[in-house]
């Protein structure tokens, strides 16, 4: 995720603002190349020229113009969705880390140095479980003892959860902790459990492809028919008019598209990796405290 101060007008709208752009600038190379033919083939020749009304676009223009801002509200409503879900996560974590180190420390620091490292190796595979599920950074922050077993499952953050759930058992059982107590540690450990659903709800459920699709297909039509509208009356000063305007549209289009994903390594995207590394650090500052 990008950070940047947005008080320094000058510095901030020429900075580089995110990996969609590199696509953008190839397709505004070839709308200038399209626009710049059409403007020569109607100065040049007097069989093609090129012209539609005004009215078109600005029909187009309002429909596409609504398209673009449900989409940009989806795709943002997704993002701050994603944001509250990772907020609720560390403070999620921290509790539970507070209340085992709190409850089972003096008499179990095993189980409860064991349960502490699968509270934030959750976090860590909770992060691969939602990308690319490269799971190789993850197990060094696995208990040696349940590698074998984690590389082995499918959903590894479920297996970090079996395990804490069934270390609070013991603790229970050995009765470390009482039956209150263990309510109470239930209850974060299934906090945790609706936060990785709601992060894979968002993961997993894309803007539907009928309106996606329908968007583009308007927005191809009307970038591809832009130049026809301005050629005729503006000739070659319709180069930088046609490009402002369809800048303006696939910019707004190629945001949501970066921004609806979340938890992936685009600029826009979430600080995942910082909040899983924040929580390990904060998850053992309360184990030496």
């Amino acid at each position: 995720m990008l950070k940047y101060d947005n008080k320094n007008w000058f510095s901030f709208i020429f900075r580089h603002g995110s990996k969609h752009v590199e696509g953008m600038w190839w397709s505004m190379l070839f709308m200038a190349l399209m626009t710049t033919l059409l403007i020569f083939l109607n100065e040049k020749t007097e069989v093609l020229h090129f012209e539609i009304s005004a009215s078109f676009h600005t029909v187009i223009g309002l429909v596409l113009g609504l398209l673009l801002v449900f989409r940009t509200n989806s795709a943002y409503d997704r993002w701050w969705e994603g944001r509250k879900q990772l907020g609720a996560l560390v403070n999620t974590c921290r509790n539970l880390a507070i209340k085992v180190k709190t409850y089972s420390q003096q008499r179990k620091p095993e189980l409860s140095h064991d349960t502490l490292h699968l509270i934030y190796a959750f976090a860590y595979s909770m992060k691969e479980h939602l990308r690319e599920k490269d799971f190789s950074s993850v197990l060094p922050e696995v208990p040696k003892h349940y590698i074998e077993t984690f590389e082995k499952l499918d959903h590894k953050p479920n297996f970090i959860l079996s395990r804490i759930a069934e270390n609070l058992k013991n603790l229970f059982e050995e009765g470390v902790i009482s039956g209150e107590q263990l309510m109470v540690l239930e209850k974060e450990c299934n906090a945790l459990i609706n936060i990785l659903g709601a992060c894979e709800r968002i993961r997993h459920t894309p803007i539907p492809m009928a309106y996606a699709l329908h968007l583009k297909r308007v927005l191809l039509i009307y970038s591809l028919t832009l130049p026809f509208g301005f050629v005729g009356q503006l000739h070659w000063l319709a180069i930088p008019v046609v490009l402002i305007v369809f800048y303006t549209m696939l910019g707004i289009e190629l945001i949501g598209e970066e921004i609806e994903d979340p938890f992936g390594l685009d600029d826009n995207d979430l600080p995942v990796d910082e909040l899983c590394d924040k929580i390990k650090a904060n998850i053992l500052e309360i184990e030496k405290s």
